[in-house]
C-alpha cells in the first residue's frame, strides 16, 4: 500500500468478499479486465462461515496473488460468531443487525482505517458491494462520511445474478450463497439442510438454541423464527404444533438491508 498517497484525493478502492455469487464474480470480471483492480480486496470472517465458502476463498486469494491485488482476512476481536452468541447466551434474531455490525463491518472497517487514517469527515475509501441488477433493492448507503459504498455490478457493469452463475461457469466454481450455518435468514428449509448435510453444525445450533432458552426462560425462541426450536424439525410435530398442513419452508431473505455484504 502507498504510504504517500492522499486518500482524500484518492480514496482506497476495497472489495469486499464474502465468498458468495455475486463477490466471487466481481474477482473473475476484475481477472478478465471487464472490472478495473481495486487497492485491496478484504474478506471479513465470522468463524461461522458455512464450510463450502473456505475453497471459494481460497480460490479468490490465490487469484488476487497472481494479479498482484492484496487480500487481506480480517476478523472480530470477539472471537467466531457462534462461540460469543454462546458465550453470551443469546442468539442471533431476524431484524437484530449486531452479528453483521460486529462480525464483517466493525473488522473491515478497523482495517481500512489502519490504512487511510483519519479524514474529518472527507471520503477515505469506497467498499465494492456485490449488488445484482435483480436485487437493487438492497443498495444501501453507508452510514459513515469517511467510507462511501459502490455497487460496480450495478453502475459500472449492470449484471444480474444469473449473468455471475455464468461468469462462475467459465471456472467451475460450485458457489453458493455465503452466510453464517447459524444464521435465522436461512429459514427451516437451510437448518433442515443443514441438519443433513453438516450434522456437527446442526448441533452447534441446537446447543445455541438450549444455551438461550435456559437462560433466558424462554423456550419458544428458535434460530428458525416460524418453528418453536430446532429440535421440533420432526414434521409430524411440526404440524401438530401449528395445527398446519404444510409448514413454510421458503429461504428467509436479507433483500431488506443486504448488510451482510458489508
Amino acid at each position: 500500500m502507498n504510504n504517500n498517497r492522499d486518500y482524500q484525493k484518492q480514496p482506497l478502492e476495497i472489495l469486499s468478499f464474502g465468498g458468495g455469487v455475486q463477490s466471487t464474480a466481481m474477482i473473475v470480471m476484475i481477472k478478465e479486465g471487464i472490472l478495473e483492480k481495486p487497492d485491496i480486496v478484504i474478506h471479513s470472517d465470522t468463524g461461522s462461515e458455512m464450510p463450502f465458502t473456505e475453497p471459494i476463498i481460497e480460490w479468490a486469494e490465490d487469484v488476487c496473488k497472481e494479479m498482484e491485488i492484496p487480500f487481506v482476512i480480517v476478523k472480530s476481536e470477539r472471537g467466531s460468531l457462534h462461540e460469543d452468541y454462546m458465550k453470551r447466551g443469546t442468539i442471533p434474531m431476524i431484524g437484530i443487525r449486531s452479528c453483521t455490525f460486529n462480525f464483517k463491518i466493525i473488522p473491515l472497517r478497523r482495517h481500512i482505517r489502519s490504512i487511510v487514517g483519519n479524514g474529518k469527515g472527507k471520503v477515505l475509501g469506497r467498499c465494492w458491494l456485490g449488488i445484482t441488477t435483480d436485487e437493487s433493492r438492497r443498495k444501501i448507503e453507508s452510514d459513515v462520511q469517511w467510507l462511501e459504498n459502490s455497487f460496480p455490478l450495478l453502475d459500472q457493469i449492470p449484471t444480474s445474478r444469473q449473468e455471475c452463475f455464468d461468469y462462475l461457469k467459465k471456472y467451475n466454481l460450485n458457489v453458493k450463497k455465503s452466510g453464517c450455518f447459524c444464521c435465522p435468514y436461512q429459514g427451516v428449509k437451510g437448518f433442515k439442510k443443514l441438519r443433513k448435510e453438516y450434522p456437527d453444525l446442526f448441533q452447534i445450533c441446537l446447543d445455541m438454541e438450549e444455551e438461550f432458552q435456559k437462560r433466558r426462560d424462554s423456550p419458544n425462541t428458535s434460530l428458525a423464527p416460524t418453528i418453536r426450536t430446532l429440535k421440533s424439525l420432526d414434521m409430524d410435530s411440526i404440524f401438530t404444533y401449528f395445527g398446519m398442513e404444510k409448514i413454510p419452508e421458503n429461504e428467509s431473505t436479507c433483500d431488506s438491508s443486504g448488510g451482510c455484504f458489508l
